[in-house]
């Protein structure tokens, strides 16, 4: 079907993604205040999963979230994951922090993927950013005594750019001026909107943000009364924005590397100690089966 050949090609990807993607060619763009085309997107990617023929980690929602305490079926289980999961601060030997914030836990999904790879932390604002939200921020960057650059995925539409605007005051507040901050917009940009190959819509107008959203296409030589969302860049090119920026923030690459290696070393280690630490446990617990598996 063709909703699984659009999600195979962008996963990992939210259900507004696919709605864009289809947008021309599956289906017409919903008009005004109707979600009608977009509401049958939900059905049918939804009965695909169920049905199994739509895998299921091909679609993200990052919106729900369980609450509890890691645990572990057994010591060696812990260690098992823990070996696994292991990851080295690369970017300690690099001369600034780098964060990615997004409007949204949905295109957070998609995103993740590439913070992941990177080991940078991914923040999902959720609209507009809360006061405590940033307060911990500054505090954390603070922490760190070092520069800071905040890459950022948001709407163009009026609460899109309050966004933006809101974080970098609000930091500059907190932080008394002390925060070294860098503040990139890698989507949606001036030039995406200028370009006029994503899908666009009708602006709301009475947004409480409108008035400084027109000012700002008017100076960036953009039509105020239209906007466009996250979602309507293809997630796969999304990620490739996201992954050309943070690579360009490795200033040291000779010590990344080095870290790097040291990284997998590090991994080999923690493997050859759980597999002497599984030795020593099986043998002071008396388990039969470990003394078996030992002899063979």
């Amino acid at each position: 079907m063709a909703i699984c050949e659009l999600a195979e090609a962008a996963q990992p990807c939210s259900v507004r993604h696919i709605y864009y993607l289809g947008i021309g060619s599956l289906w017409d763009k919903d008009s005004g205040p109707s979600r009608r085309n977009y509401s049958v997107v939900v059905r049918e990617v939804g009965h695909l999963r169920e049905a199994g023929r739509l895998p299921w980690e091909w679609i993200t929602d990052g919106t729900r979230m369980v609450r509890q305490e890691t645990q572990y079926d057994s010591l060696d289980d812990a260690m098992q994951r823990n070996t696994e999961s292991y990851r080295r601060n690369l970017w300690a030997s690099q001369s600034r922090s780098v964060e990615v914030w997004c409007e949204s836990d949905s295109v957070g999904g998609v995103l993740q993927p590439i913070t992941s790879a990177w080991g940078v932390g991914l923040y999902s604002c959720r609209g507009q950013s809360s006061k405590t939200f940033v307060y911990e921020a500054v505090q954390h960057y603070a922490r760190k005594r070092k520069p800071v650059t905040v890459i950022f995925c948001g709407d163009w539409d009026p609460t899109g750019r309050s966004v933006p605007r809101s974080v970098v005051e609000r930091i500059e507040r907190y932080g008394n001026g002390g925060i070294d901050l860098e503040f990139q917009q890698i989507a949606i940009t001036a030039a995406d909107v200028r370009s006029h190959q994503l899908t666009a819509h009708d602006v709301n107008s009475r947004d409480v943000n409108y008035k400084r959203y027109q000012e700002e296409c008017l100076h960036e030589g953009i039509d105020p009364r239209t906007a466009v969302e996250v979602e309507a860049l293809r997630p796969g090119l999304l990620r490739q924005r996201l992954n050309e920026a943070i690579e360009e923030l490795v200033d040291d690459v000779r010590r990344w590397n080095i870290e790097a290696r040291t990284e997998e070393a590090e991994r080999e280690l923690l493997r050859s100690l759980q597999g002497a630490a599984k030795k020593i446990v099986h043998s002071t617990m008396g388990d039969p089966t470990a003394a078996e598996e030992e002899d063979q």
